[in-house]
């Protein structure tokens, strides 16, 4: 005979219960079927999850149908209440802040970084969808495309951004060298790489090898090989990493 606890709840039941409750404390990722949409990840859950600063490759909708999401971003709070969307550009650290409280549903599409403004955009989106299931690849669009109607042209700063960018991220030269192709001491040009990027540069490597990982698994890589590919000393230390940063374990997400 199954035991059943003075409150009328069964243990099995119970270990339902928290099995339930642990997973709305991960994101679930899943792949879009839609060339403009890398892949989606939705979150259901009392509040929503606090997550290390990190960035993306592509630039990041997120559309909030319950609840809201806030952000650190450049030193402030950045609120995304219920019947808004933002876009974070790609390449733009954030911080996702822990929101206890009411139930918070959302889903994030990430799309090509070719779809991006050069800062951060929220617009209302109203009511229009109950649930995430009624959102199509092609409400991702609209959005998207709503929102980019309204970014100005293409700013320097986003240019510098990209530069440095891509100086930490394509180039295996030690900080140093990197910093002397800039004209910069090694410490100018860390004082310069977290004014612009938000993070010193051997930061932003790792979070960039971070999204690297992310890429591998999506292909379907083996978890070991990817911790390896993207130069992580283990599958624990990647593991331990991932979780911090994206809400979910490699496993988790590589078999989503």
């Amino acid at each position: 005979m199954t035991p059943v606890l003075r409150s009328g709840i069964t243990h099995h039941r119970l270990e339902t219960v928290i099995t339930r409750f642990a997973m709305t404390k991960t994101w679930n990722y899943r792949r879009a079927d839609s060339d403009d949409i890398v892949e989606l990840a939705s979150w259901r859950g009392a509040g929503s999850l606090g997550l290390r600063p990190h960035f993306h490759d592509e630039s990041q909708i997120v559309l909030v149908l319950s609840g809201s999401r806030a952000f650190r971003i450049d030193d402030a709070t950045v609120t995304v209440p219920a019947g808004h969307a933002a876009l974070i550009p790609a390449g733009m650290l954030h911080a996702p802040m822990a929101t206890p409280g009411a139930e918070t549903v959302c889903l994030n599409a990430y799309v090509p970084a070719n779809r991006a403004c050069s800062s951060l955009q929220i617009v209302n989106v109203g009511d229009r969808w109950r649930s995430i299931e009624e959102i199509s690849p092609e409400h991702i669009g609209e959005i998207a495309n709503e929102i980019l109607s309204r970014e100005p042209p293409g700013s320097t700063e986003r240019t510098s951004r990209a530069r440095l960018g891509t100086a930490l991220t394509e180039s295996l030269e030690p900080i140093g060298e990197i910093a002397a192709s800039f004209g910069r001491s090694r410490e100018g040009f860390s004082r310069m790489v977290r004014r612009e990027l938000g993070v010193a540069p051997h930061a932003f490597r790792l979070l960039a090898r971070l999204n690297v990982a992310r890429r591998l698994l999506r292909a379907g890589e083996p978890i070991a090989a990817v911790a390896a590919n993207a130069g992580f000393s283990d599958q624990s230390h990647l593991t331990r990493l991932f979780r911090r940063t994206f809400g979910t374990t490699p496993g988790v997400y590589w078999r989503d």
